[in-house]
């Protein structure tokens, strides 16, 4: 019985006299292995096996008051005294002293044996994986590479008052890479297939380190820009998924209304859509169910342009009298958390970036936290902005980039290029550019 299967079973007992309740609980193994400044492991990056217990869990008090509370590898041993912590800390909040009824959660793969073999004991695949980052690095002309691999096998419980008993293993694998301290990627994925055929996107990012290296001017002029997926998907983090939170939309937080959604208003061009996918089997963001018992699924967020629904847990569903979504996944970008941008005929990224005649290729900015969410308005600084004419990159420059991230998706010459290695595509855009 793992740790997590034993926190579960005690809680479920002790929690028994409470009106209802909900955890979720798991207990993770991970290894990690880096290169730190081209040294592999140094001070920074030393390799390491950890084990740890993690998890949260909702309370509904006898008088109606709700309290939530933290799981961890010392919740067992001192169960009464978090259980009387969580009660003295309980409050009000009607809307989310709820339980959903129960639902069988969706059957998806998430867990890989190979990789649980990496975990306990083969580490030798994360070693080659670090080689093969580092030969397609050097290869591509890097000074300085910075890389880390990290896998992990957890069995995750997800148990409420009302019956609900999921118990399901899954396994979980993180590359990143930075070339010369200037550009960076990032692999993520379930499966032993996530550590191979890391060398293609190592190369690309090593093409943007070099071009980064000359430094050329860029005349302040209204142009055409294109952001990278990765750029991209800073966008829809910080004003797609701010609009779209139901938690927003409820409060008046959000862009847009309840109304707006349930009239299916038209916000972006009629061939653009966004979807939330939490059950792609193997997927990075993918799961049986919430820790509320929503089962994953696909849902479109936004479909032909129009408002669908918000993404709305079960206090925000009941709120806003919607059905609850399932969730991206935390501490993901948004591709791999579950939520893709889509629009019809999508361009080849490469022959995008290959047509290109005179444009900046932006790969990371600086100054999305300050940026306003509901307005779409940003003015964001672009440390190394790839010049690119007549489709090879003629250097970098510092710049800054002004627009409107709404307007240039309901612009009819905004064009989409998707990539085999990202799950989101890149955007090329009508933007003012300050050399």
């Amino acid at each position: 019985m793992s740790a997590a299967v034993e926190t579960a079973e005690a809680l479920a007992r002790r929690l028994g006299a409470a009106r209802g309740w909900r955890l979720v609980a798991s207990s993770v193994q991970s290894v990690d292995v880096g290169m730190d400044d081209s040294k592999l492991g140094g001070d920074y990056r030393p390799p390491r096996a950890t084990g740890e217990v993690v998890g949260s869990v909702f309370v509904i008090w006898e008088d109606g008051r709700v309290s939530r509370g933290r799981i961890d590898g010392r919740t067992l041993g001192r169960l009464p005294r978090d259980i009387e912590l969580w009660r003295s800390l309980a409050y009000r909040d009607d809307d989310a002293a709820h339980i959903a009824e129960l639902v069988p959660p969706t059957q998806v793969e998430l867990f890989d044996p190979r990789v649980a073999d990496i975990v306990t004991g083969n580490a030798g695949p994360m070693f080659e994986a670090i080689s093969q980052i580092a030969a397609a690095a050097r290869e591509a002309g890097a000074d300085v590479i910075d890389a880390g691999v990290s896998c992990s096998a957890a069995e995750t419980v997800i148990a409420s008052s009302n019956g609900l008993w999921v118990k399901y293993p899954e396994t979980n694998i993180r590359c990143l890479w930075g070339i010369d301290k200037t550009m960076s990627g990032i692999k993520l994925g379930k499966d032993r297939e996530t550590l191979t055929g890391l060398a293609n996107a190592v190369t690309a990012v090593g093409r943007l380190a070099q071009a980064a290296k000359v430094r050329v001017a860029a005349a302040s002029r209204d142009m055409r820009v294109v952001l990278t997926p990765r750029a991209v998907e800073y966008f829809i983090g910080h004003y797609i998924m701010h609009n779209l939170s139901g938690e927003n939309v409820a409060e008046g937080r959000s862009r847009y209304s309840l109304e707006q959604f349930r009239e299916r208003e038209r916000v972006f061009r009629d061939d653009i859509g966004l979807t939330l996918d939490t059950a792609i089997p193997m997927g990075s963001g993918s799961y049986l169910c919430t820790p509320e018992g929503v089962p994953s699924g696909r849902v479109a967020l936004i479909e032909g342009g129009q408002l669908a629904t918000p993404i709305l847990n079960i206090k925000y569903a009941r709120r806003s009298r919607m059905a609850p979504t399932s969730i991206p996944a935390m501490g993901m970008p948004p591709g791999h958390a579950g939520l893709t941008l889509g629009a019809q005929n999508m361009e080849d990224w490469l022959q995008l970036i290959a047509g290109a005649r005179d444009t900046i290729l932006v790969d990371s900015v600086l100054g999305m936290h300050t940026q306003d969410p509901t307005t779409g308005n940003y003015s964001l600084a672009v440390p190394d902005g790839i010049v690119v004419r007549d489709g090879q990159f003629a250097g970098a420059a510092k710049v800054v980039i002004s627009g409107n991230f709404f307007s240039a998706l309901s612009d009819a010459d905004t064009r989409f290029g998707l990539s085999g290695d990202h799950p989101n595509p890149g955007i090329e855009l009508a933007c003012h550019v300050e050399g």
